[in-house]
């Protein structure tokens, strides 16, 4: 039964729910509402983010809208100060993982530890911890208005300090958290939790003070169309509306083919009106759209490629009526960013912006008439469908919509999903489907998809399959838009050749709250392809839960990755803890991004070699490397 509902929470309901939250840290008794609005009235329009926003797009003006977050205040405070000389006055403020997963005693750490050593232990700012007075300081030492970031365990008590605290705006995007931060919630937990931010901004409204939420959708987390993301969107921004937020910030993804990106962008508020309308909330404003460079795809390392990934993003912002937009750092892959790649990048951003919209220049191609066709009726088709399936009801139809696979994306982190649908790009470059699971693609879509997906497979000789999505997923890291994968009767190398005598057990996942989980999901995929029993835990597993699982399956080795930064705090006596629960001799690996800030991967290794790994990879490292690694370490030891 669906508990959940399109209907607004009463006032004394949400009382109570408001006192339960807000009792969880200390900070919380910091939190007066009455007060807070008395204090947003006093604040400067260009402190509000809808007003901000809305002066944008009215200027015809692009306003940066970069992450920033580290966890000392003074830190903060020079960082945001630095982003206010060349010319930022959005914030998109990012948490820390361990505060979006409310282990507050784990940030408090990670701030005294950072304090202590000089060195950023949390891969954010830690705002609960922090609590109202001190974040006020933060808010009230620059120019700007925020939009702080959380995910669904941490996004009602952040978005009860934020707002205190003087933030204006917070993604609400259930579907985000789906996509890509919540592993275990239900679709009806998720929901639950908007309404809960929803509610809060409607609170706000209700009192003369309006708050911006930003959707996200479903991060397609790999080569598809946005249709399925921009149809999320909407719903998102129902949900939000029927708590009472008046004012939702679409955030439009670039996914590297320029029709495709500028026909998605311009079709966005069409059809976010259109549906604000039909389902009653046309008192709700759109300020404006912010683009963003796809969260979606793995970053150059080589700077320069990395500088023409972020001016192509800016290249499309300028062409387009994008209020503003997020472009990822120079040093992204590298981890957190330094300030003065900050500024490098903001620069070479502000340069394409300024020049580019000084020349008015709109294209308008047949191509790009065509994309917009596609993504209109597709988006038309999937929402229809939705609201058919809720008679109505937008949410009860989204949670039947998830369960029936109707609403669907690839590589997503969130156990109930279903995951049949797989894309790869077109000859162009623009995304496209090649198996569409059980979305409701409308027959025009369907046919004009199919022609370009057959061009490719013609030029190519080839069906397009895993490998070559894969392939295309990560072709704009190395400057292409068209990935190019091995031909399927071709050996890959040698790990095809590998004989066993007996098939060993690998426990695969992502360490402590790390919700980036396509990495190890392609890992889990390739060792199942080359023989080995596999264990996939997927994202956001603890310490504990590896080994508990290890015991259990007997596990002969165990690989790791880890993208957020912090490992190296979650897995403090890793080889300790295998050795008391019996398992000392599993063989141990870890890879990715294992430290905040700009890293020397040979110290990185030598850090995690003491805490017991046998092998460390750093980023990007070839998954057919590690496995033939693997062979020779269980060879060595007699198990295969």
């Amino acid at each position: 039964m669906i508990r959940v509902k399109q209907e607004r929470i009463d006032d004394d309901t949400f009382a109570k729910m408001r006192q339960k939250e807000l009792s969880q840290w200390p900070t919380g008794k910091e939190v007066d509402l009455d007060e807070a609005v008395e204090y947003h009235k006093k604040m400067p329009d260009s402190k509000n983010f809808t007003k901000a926003l809305a002066k944008y797009k009215e200027e015809g003006k692009i306003g940066l809208f970069p992450r920033s977050g580290v966890p000392v205040v003074e830190e903060e405070i020079e960082l945001l100060r630095s982003l206010n000389q060349v010319g930022v006055y959005l914030f998109p403020f990012t948490t820390d993982s361990y505060t979006r997963n409310l282990q507050l005693e784990k940030a408090q750490r990670g701030i005294e530890e950072s304090i202590r050593t000089g060195q950023r232990k949390l891969n954010g700012y830690p705002i609960i911890n922090h609590g109202v007075k001190t974040n006020r300081k933060v808010v009230e030492s620059c120019e700007g208005a925020f939009d702080p970031r959380s995910s669904r365990v941490a996004n009602s008590f952040v978005g009860e300090i934020a707002f205190a605290s003087g933030m204006t705006a917070m993604p609400n995007s259930f579907f985000g958290w789906i996509a890509g931060y919540d592993k275990k919630a239900t679709v009806e937990e998720c929901i639950q939790t908007a309404q809960y931010l929803g509610r809060l901004i409607g609170c706000y409204a209700e009192k003369g003070v309006i708050m911006s939420t930003d959707t996200h959708g479903w991060l397609p987390n790999g080569v598809i169309p946005m249709y399925v993301n921009i149809a999320t969107q909407i719903i998102e921004a129902l949900v939000s509306a029927g708590q009472g937020t008046k004012s939702i910030v679409p955030l439009m993804n670039f996914q590297g083919n320029m029709n495709q990106d500028i026909a998605e962008i311009r079709v966005c508020e069409k059809l976010f009106r259109k549906y604000l309308d039909r389902f009653g909330f046309d008192d709700v404003i759109i300020p404006g759209i912010i683009g963003n460079q796809s969260s979606l795809f793995p970053f150059p390392q080589e700077i320069g490629n990395a500088f023409g990934y972020i001016n192509y993003t800016a290249m499309i912002a300028a062409m387009t009526g994008l209020a503003a937009c997020s472009v990822k750092t120079i040093d992204e892959a590298s981890g957190v960013p330094s300030v003065e790649s900050h500024m490098q990048t903001y620069r070479s951003a502000n340069w394409i912006f300024n020049v580019v919209r000084q020349q008015k220049f709109e294209p308008v191609t047949a191509e790009i008439e065509q994309e917009e066709r596609m993504t209109e009726l597709a988006v038309s088709a999937i929402l229809d469908k939705v609201a058919e399936m809720g008679d109505g009801d937008i949410v009860v139809g989204a949670v039947k919509a998830v369960e029936a696979g109707v609403l669907d994306s690839p590589f997503s982190i969130n156990i109930y999903t279903k995951d049949l649908v797989m894309g790869a790009r077109d000859l162009q470059g623009a995304c496209r489907y090649i198996d569409y699971g059980n979305l409701p693609i409308p027959e025009e879509v369907r046919t004009y998809n199919d022609e370009k997906i057959r061009e490719r497979e013609k030029a190519e000789g080839r069906k397009l399959s895993f490998n070559t999505s894969l392939a295309d997923f990560w072709a704009l890291a190395g400057g292409s838009v068209i990935g190019s994968p091995a031909k399927e009767d071709e050996p890959h190398d040698e790990t095809e050749k590998i004989q066993m005598k007996r098939t060993p057990t690998v426990i695969t996942g992502t360490v402590g709250v790390d919700s980036h989980v396509i990495g190890t999901k392609i890992v889990s995929k390739v060792l199942k392809e080359n023989g080995f029993h596999v264990v996939a835990l997927g994202a956001q597993t603890p310490a504990e839960e590896f080994i508990k699982v290890a015991q259990e399956t007997d596990a002969d080795a165990m690989i790791l990755s880890s993208l957020y930064g912090m490992a190296e705090m979650d897995l403090q006596g890793f080889r300790d803890k295998c050795i008391e629960s019996g398992i000392g001799e599993i063989i141990l690996y870890i890879g990715g991004i294992l430290g905040v800030g700009t890293r020397d991967f040979k110290e990185d290794e030598v850090t995690f070699k003491k805490l017991g790994f046998d092998r460390v990879y750093p980023p990007e490292s070839d998954i057919k490397t590690a496995i033939k690694d693997l062979y020779k370490d269980l060879k060595a030891k007699g198990k295969v």
